[in-house]
């Protein structure tokens, strides 16, 4: 079967063959977020009742595990899945950045096979690991062998991996030392042309520029590196021929799933865009599934885990414990990729969570009680609130055993301690410009809908009974969740005539910030970012359709202080309709946060990517001397002003419609209020916008 990949996203190809049921089919929708490591794939087993030793699926480990969205839809019976893949284009800027980065490497004088081949093999994000598809290096291929002759990773626990998920699988799931020679012979191939690549390229670089030790100066070290010599590399034959070798073999992994059937989405030729499988036995399902998800060391080699970007099931997933089964379970799980632990990856929330916020009937914050409502949860806890689904969240703190001290002698004492994090994590966002009426909702829902859960890392047999009860509250809040449409009477009028001075304040903060990571200003609290990771954004923005690189966001940037400057704004309306109390302000308004929230993402996702494709390219494309701060002035000029244009007096057709849309969203938002078919018309300035006012 063959389609244009190039119209259907990666959801699209998922929902043509198994669609997320919603609140019309009886369904809700939940959203688990949290921090790498928090424990949210570990808690979403228990919801679906996987054992941690036998179905070993979602993976987890602690380590970043979860890279591709995971949608589980329980149903009564019958398994279904689609898995779909990264695009052929995708997965070569990955295997091109390993390269690069082994190539790097191997420039160190006394650098080792050991060294040149872990850089190959784990991409820097943490994210495209080779190793996982191409299998793990080994130093002495002698250790291969164990005494029953499979693959022997004892002294190799670089990756994580939780020892009960580390015990040894059966043969027919397992690689066998013969394939593990083979693939290690193979590996041994790729650091050889490495070495010989990375010695032309050098040669290349210091008969132009003189050698990297006679720069004279951090920014000419640094331009050496960055982009001299890899520019050098893509200019070598070799360099093409190496990443034409492994992405040869990562297509023939693809060959050696029996089970289930691919289709491309490139009528030009056979990468596959996504796989589908169905069965009537779990173990014989999961057993295809894992070869797709999982991150057992023993199967490395083989994987295609890296390739994926989201799996979506459908069946009799439900808890393993007696007292946690609901009859007629009806829910769509999801989850996806932490939401990091640095500053910097927490600096915003990536538009692959929040684009998800208006699709489902509950977000789920998992959190650590041991380390609760760090920076990322906190960044998570605005997102939401400025985008009016402050009704929609939950927290569950995960590792709530692992909370002690001498003071903290029982369960409310505990609980008291974490909860007076979430004091903390509101005050903070009080002092900011978050509106008291938006830290008021969530102050609710985190002291209502808070839960707390320890040793979810044991089996769900030996959970201790309170935090199995605690489970069984969180899974009917869970069942509960599931929202209808609500109609409104009360509706608010504003006066745009100070709208302009709140715009101009949210996209020059947001182009001063870049601003500063590009090494062109100096502001405090933001870090001036490596070139190369500028030079991977803009390759990602200008040719594989992607809007982030890292926890580098310029999309969710723009998004976050569009839509806080709306939040913002919104909260003071100039009249309402009718009298009310002050209590019915909040769901109107959330409403209209919600509706405007979807449409800027539509509209940043336009202007800053989709329009701009091509001078991120050119952005991309700058190389030589100086080619860093040439980018970088380009980056602002060229693309962040035209984007994010400043509201001036003497305007240009460019910031009209700039402004004009970003109104008419809003406009749209508040009178999309009143669209609702049970209610009368109103009359013109009795709600909404009035011409008046417009």
């Amino acid at each position: 079967m063959s389609f244009d990949i190039n119209s259907m996203s990666s959801r699209e190809l998922r929902e043509q063959l198994i669609p997320l049921p919603t609140v019309a089919d009886g369904y809700s929708r939940i959203l688990l977020v949290g921090t790498t490591g928090a424990g949210k794939t570990t808690l979403l087993r228990h919801l679906i009742g996987s054992d941690h030793r036998r179905d070993r699926f979602p993976s987890t480990s602690t380590a970043k595990t979860t890279i591709a969205e995971i949608e589980i839809i329980t149903a009564p019976d019958g398994f279904q899945a689609v898995v779909t893949f990264a695009s052929y284009d995708e997965t070569l800027a990955d295997v091109e950045d390993c390269i690069d980065a082994a190539c790097a490497a191997a420039l160190t004088v006394d650098a080792t096979d050991e060294e040149i081949a872990g850089a190959l093999l784990e991409h820097q994000e943490q994210r495209f690991r080779l190793s996982y598809i191409l299998g793990s290096w080994q130093n002495d291929t002698a250790d291969l062998d164990n005494d029953d002759g499979e693959f022997d990773f004892d002294d190799y626990d670089d990756y994580n991996e939780d020892r009960d998920e580390g015990a040894s699988l059966k043969s027919d799931e397992a690689v066998n030392s013969d394939e593990s020679r083979q693939n290690q012979a193979r590996l041994r191939e790729f650091v050889a042309s490495i070495r010989r690549l990375s010695r032309d390229a050098e040669h290349t670089v210091t008969n132009a520029y003189g050698t990297l030790a006679e720069q004279a100066n951090a920014r000419d070290r640094s331009e050496w590196t960055d982009e001299l010599f890899p520019a050098a590399l893509r200019q070598e034959d070799a360099y093409r021929h190496l990443v034409g070798d492994i992405l040869d073999d990562i297509e023939a992994r693809f060959q050696l799933v029996r089970q289930g059937t691919f289709e491309s989405g490139d009528e030009l030729g056979d990468w596959p865009a996504r796989w589908r499988y169905t069965s009537t036995e779990r173990d014989t399902f999961l057993r295809q599934i894992r070869w797709f998800s999982s991150n057992h060391h023993q199967q490395f080699g083989r994987l295609l885990t890296p390739l994926v970007n989201g799996v979506r099931v459908r069946g009799p997933f439900f808890p393993a414990h007696g007292d946690l089964t609901v009859d007629d379970s009806r829910l769509v799980l999801i989850d996806g990729e932490g939401l990091g632990h640095s500053s910097k990856e927490a600096a915003s929330i990536s538009t692959k969570v929040t684009g998800r916020f208006s699709e489902v009937d509950l977000i789920l914050l998992v959190d650590n009680a041991a380390q609760p409502m760090q920076l990322a949860p906190l960044n998570l806890l605005r997102a939401v609130g400025t985008s009016g689904h402050g009704d929609k969240l939950a927290v569950a703190f995960t590792h709530f055993d692992q909370v002690k001290g001498d003071n903290l002698n029982s369960f409310r004492e505990k609980r008291d301690h974490v909860r007076a994090s979430i004091v903390n994590a509101l005050s903070s966002l009080r002092d900011t410009t978050l509106a008291s009426r938006i830290v008021e909702t969530l102050s609710t829902r985190l002291n209502e809908q808070a839960y707390y859960l320890g040793a979810l890392d044991r089996p769900t047999s030996r959970i201790p009974r309170r935090d199995i009860e605690e489970l069984g509250v969180l899974i009917d809040l869970m069942h509960d969740s599931g929202q209808s449409y609500e109609s409104f009477d009360l509706l608010p009028s504003y006066d745009f005539s100070r709208f302009e001075l709140h715009l101009n304040d949210a996209t020059d903060e947001f182009k001063e910030r870049w601003e500063a990571r590009l090494g062109i200003i100096t502001v405090q609290d933001v870090e001036r970012e490596h070139w190369a990771r500028i030079k991977a954004l803009c390759r990602r923005l200008g040719t594989l359709r992607e809007n982030e690189y890292k926890h580098l966001r310029p999309a969710a940037d723009l998004i976050s202080h569009l839509q806080s400057m709306i939040s913002v704004w919104l909260d003071n309306p100039e009249d309402w309709n009718r009298p009310h109390a002050e209590e019915e302000e909040g769901p109107i308004l959330d409403r209209i946060r919600q509706t405007a929230f979807q449409h800027i993402h539509d509209l940043v996702e336009k202007w800053l990517v989709k329009d701009r494709e091509g001078n991120w390219k050119v952005a991309y494309e700058y190389s030589g001397r100086g080619s860093t701060r040439v980018r970088a002035r380009y980056m602002m000029d060229d693309i962040y002003e035209l984007a994010a244009p400043k509201i001036r007096a003497q305007s240009d057709v460019r910031m009209q419609d700039f402004r004009e849309a970003i109104i008419e969203v809003v406009r749209e938002a508040i009178e999309d209020a009143s669209r609702d078919p049970d209610l009368p018309s109103l009359p013109a300035g009795s709600g909404g916008l009035s011409p008046r006012r417009w």
